[in-house]
């Protein structure tokens, strides 16, 4: 199910989704409104081959926003792997429209059907900062980058 779904049961849980979603079109306009030339190499080409730091990425802004940590999530399908987030049975996914089947640029959903096909596996929590020293430091100049675009 994604935002547009009413089966999400519970308030909190409606609420969540919600504001989810609409941090995360929040941040997804922001990465595009960067020049990709500035941005890291994965991020370039966004969507495409870009989930694994966007989704890194996306993890600091939410729980900037107070929405706490997040697992990163790895996939593979078909010979091509995939990234995302999760929280408990939530998925955030903000580039899921790089795969010819998904025409949906941002997905907050419970409904893992599609995102089952990658036979995903956590792999840590998404957190850019448990990365080594240059990793951390370019990743840190993009969020910054890409925040600077984000419309409070």
């Amino acid at each position: 199910m994604t935002l547009s779904d009413k089966n999400i049961s519970g308030s909190l849980i409606d609420g969540n989704v919600a504001k989810l979603f609409e941090l995360a079109s929040a941040f997804r306009r922001a990465i595009m409104q960067c020049d990709p030339k500035s941005l890291c190499i994965t991020l370039q080409d966004f969507p495409n081959g870009a989930c694994g730091d966007a989704s890194l990425l996306l993890a600091k802004y939410f729980e900037n926003n107070e929405y706490g940590k997040f697992d990163y999530v790895l996939g593979q399908r078909g010979g091509k792997s995939h990234a995302w987030l999760q929280q408990g049975n939530l998925i955030a996914d903000i580039t899921a429209d790089q795969f010819e089947d998904q025409d949906r640029t941002i997905m907050v959903t419970t409904d893992h059907s599609w995102h089952r096909e990658f036979s995903g596996e956590v792999q840590n929590v998404a957190d850019f900062e448990i990365y080594d020293s240059h990793t951390v430091s370019v990743l840190r100049n993009n969020f910054r980058q890409i925040e600077s675009k984000i419309c409070t």
